[in-house]
């Protein structure tokens, strides 16, 4: 009983730093929250669902006169940026698709170029500032490997743009974060107006 209150309170904490201070990495924010409650992560640690389901709860109580209106404008914002970038397969992922999404929250996009150069060519042409952000590593099935990552603003919104290998692209949504193409987008949207 004592292990589940515990976890629940560093999930609570979790998602109230990620909103209000802005920190988007969940294993950051759980240790972060650990510290500040003076409990072991390493005894306590919540899952990332557990921090999910409270992101959710805090925005169905502290935000609920905005988040719906404010979710719906970025995944606006997020279907611009994929029509943009259609050529690269686009999906958006991450706190703007899951509807947890606060003010620091960067809208988050997948990309399949054949190469990160095809990427930073378009921006370039199109005269769009980004900068270079410390490589993702992930894992497929097995193998470790690095994914570029770059940052930009879209109407004062930062995206974040993970450039996977387009073979990337075929693999079961099942086996990693949700997401959602232009097409499943829209339709979000259409339910949304």
């Amino acid at each position: 009983m004592e292990t589940l209150r515990n976890q629940i309170l560093i999930a609570q904490l979790s998602a109230r730093l990620i909103v209000e201070e802005g920190i988007n990495n969940y294993a950051q924010a759980k240790r972060k929250a650990s510290e500040r409650l003076g409990l072991d992560w390493r005894k306590y640690l919540p899952d990332d669902e557990s921090v999910t389901a409270a992101l959710l709860e805090y925005h169905r109580i502290f935000r609920f006169q905005h988040q719906p209106e404010f979710i719906h404008n970025l995944r606006h914002t997020a279907l611009e940026v994929m029509e943009w970038l259609t050529e690269f397969a686009p999906r958006l992922t991450g706190p703007a698709l899951e509807g947890t999404a606060g003010e620091h929250n960067p809208i988050v996009l997948q990309l399949f170029p054949e190469t990160p150069e095809e990427v930073f060519w378009k921006l370039r042409d199109y005269r769009i500032p980004f900068k270079q952000a410390p490589d993702l590593v992930a894992k497929f099935r097995g193998k470790t490997m690095k994914i570029p990552v770059l940052t930009l603003a879209w109407k004062a919104r930062t995206v974040e743009l993970r450039l996977y290998p387009p073979q990337k692209r075929k693999l079961n949504p099942r086996n990693g974060p949700p997401s959602a193409s232009i097409k499943m987008l829209r339709r979000l949207l259409s339910r949304d107006d």
